[in-house]
């Protein structure tokens, strides 16, 4: 079970940063940190995909702290990433070794929050 479930959240996580689920508003605000609320709703679209997931998990308290984790989580990883963003503007360049400091770094947070929701379901 924790094997497939880790296979479904990447793919949850994927699709919401890396398909058409990612509006281009959401994209421009997670690079400058403004609005806030389209970092909120790129978070709740994760949110919403792994609730999909979990469903067939779990349910109850544990299926709404996961997912209140996931989004939370999400948000203050994507904000953080806009400060740094706007912080440090040579940073959203791809030629800059530093951006891919920061996407790898950012990467490792989302992955860290998927293994420990699965570690949570399964201690």
């Amino acid at each position: 079970m924790p094997y497939q479930l880790f296979v479904w959240l990447f793919v949850c996580h994927w699709l919401g940063d890396y398909s058409h689920l990612q509006t281009a508003a959401m994209i421009r605000a997670k690079a400058t940190g403004k609005p806030v609320s389209l970092i909120f709703a790129h978070a709740c679209v994760h949110g919403l995909l792994m609730l999909a997931v979990l469903l067939f998990y779990t349910w109850g308290q544990i299926l709404i702290q996961l997912i209140a984790f996931q989004i939370g989580t999400h948000f203050l990883i994507d904000f953080w990433k806009s400060r740094m963003n706007t912080w440090f503007p040579a940073v959203k360049n791809p030629a800059n070794q530093y951006h891919w400091l920061v996407f790898g770094f950012d990467q490792l947070l989302h992955h860290t929050v998927i293994v420990a929701m699965v570690w949570w379901l399964n201690p």
